[in-house]
């Protein structure tokens, strides 16, 4: 059987790359996965640093400051025939879950596979902690999140790759598979921390919208339909939410108005939190 191979895009992640690394490696049998880290334009010393927490890694530099095009180079050095992990550089997540994640892919079971997204907020402040409350709050995670991190089988990795030059990495492989295709694996938990403050939160927001939008104006329209209306739903149940859904309508409605006054002229840089990532 082949390796599956993890590729991990990284760009000016020194803070966080040593963390990210270590906490993958817990568990993991030596050759049990191939480990690309693609450093793409770093500044910092996240190559270095990748190459000292986990010499087995191959570690791969390029000037070019592009997610996509740092996956389509990782995806070159990963042996043909295996499932290919997708991972964010700045997530925690154990060798064991990503194990529970390719399993429906070396079975044959679907083209793509995604786990469940715990959401760190104690550093955040309480309009965050509730904009969190209120965003879980969206049916879509009952089939668990398909960003940050998922994985693909062979056949899946070769419908996608080459990647386009998008923004919506995620939501662009996301949307290039059907329900069907795709697999929940609840027992593949992994870690992400929110942003601290609010501006971020929206920052974050803005970008992943716009990049929605521009993957929907290539022919992949979002799968999700009537969510609002289940979430008001839910509200109705559950009184207690109403307020946290409210903090997730405003900042939706107050980013998608930003959206809106850009008037189609592209963003001046790729807005990122860099709030969860200080200190690592």
């Amino acid at each position: 059987m082949t390796t599956p191979t993890i590729l991990i895009p990284a760009h000016d992640e020194a803070f966080v790359i040593e963390r990210t690394l270590n906490h993958m490696r817990i568990g993991m049998l030596p050759g049990e996965f191939r480990i690309v880290v693609i450093a793409n334009a770093c500044e910092d010393d996240t190559a270095a640093i990748a190459r000292q927490v986990a010499p087995e890694a191959m570690v791969i530099e390029t000037p070019r400051a592009s997610k996509t095009h740092a996956l389509n180079i990782g995806r070159l050095a990963a042996p043909p025939g295996a499932p290919i992990i997708f991972l964010d550089a700045d997530l925690e997540v154990t060798a064991e879950a990503l194990r529970a994640l390719v399993a429906p892919l070396l079975r044959g079971a679907a083209l793509a596979t995604c786990g469940s997204m715990n959401v760190l907020t104690d550093a955040s402040s309480p309009i965050v902690r509730d904009y969190y409350r209120g965003w879980r709050l969206n049916p879509y995670f009952g089939r668990g999140k398909f960003g940050g991190l998922f994985a693909l089988s062979d056949k899946g990795a070769a419908r996608v790759f080459p990647l386009p030059d998008v923004i919506a990495d995620d939501e662009f492989i996301r949307r290039s598979f059907s329900l069907a295709e795709t697999a929940f694996v609840p027992e593949c938990v992994f870690t992400a921390r929110a942003p601290t403050r609010l501006s971020n939160v929206i920052s974050v927001r803005q970008r992943s919208l716009r990049g929605a939008q521009a993957i929907a104006q290539m022919g992949y329209p979002s799968p999700e339909k009537g969510s609002v209306r289940a979430m008001v739903r839910q509200v109705l149940k559950r009184p207690s939410e109403a307020y946290p859904f409210a903090i997730f309508a405003a900042v939706t409605a107050w980013t998608r108005l930003l959206l809106a006054l850009e008037g189609g002229r592209p963003p001046v840089r790729w807005e990122r939190d860099l709030t969860s990532r200080a200190g690592g």
